[in-house]
């Protein structure tokens, strides 16, 4: 019991950090990975206030994201509408048009890991 209670008290400076207006994340870090066709990992978080979205969009490559805080709505072309709240991952295949939305009440942050062609924009605008 006493182990737990350590680890609760652990946890609360976290939750209140979490709970601080987020400061602007540093830029992506990328890495060169060597394949054929040469690829790029960006791995960035980025934060949304209630309502935002990414805006359509589409990745030469994969992009791997997780929900750190809030809820936010993930539509992709050819299929259904879907909430992820924290701790929840998605995995956007290649060039499928997307876009993401916190649909709660509160700010959110995600973290995201972009596979992509070494040269290529890492987001890509669709109409």
């Amino acid at each position: 019991m006493r182990g737990f209670l350590a680890a609760a008290f652990l946890l609360i400076p976290m939750a209140d950090a979490w709970a601080q207006p987020a400061t602007p994340p540093p830029p992506a870090q990328q890495y060169d990975v060597p394949t054929a066709p040469p690829q790029t990992v960006a791995v960035l978080t980025r934060d949304f206030v209630p309502g935002q979205s990414a805006g359509r969009h589409i990745h030469h490559g994969v992009e791997i994201t997780i929900i750190i805080r809030g809820d936010f709505q993930l539509s992709v072309d050819g299929s259904a509408p879907h909430v992820y709240h924290i701790g929840d991952s998605f995995i956007i295949p290649r060039d499928i048009p997307h876009d993401i939305k916190n649909v709660g009440t509160a700010a959110g942050t995600i973290a995201i890991t972009y596979v992509i062609d070494k040269g290529s924009p890492i987001r890509i605008p669709v109409p």
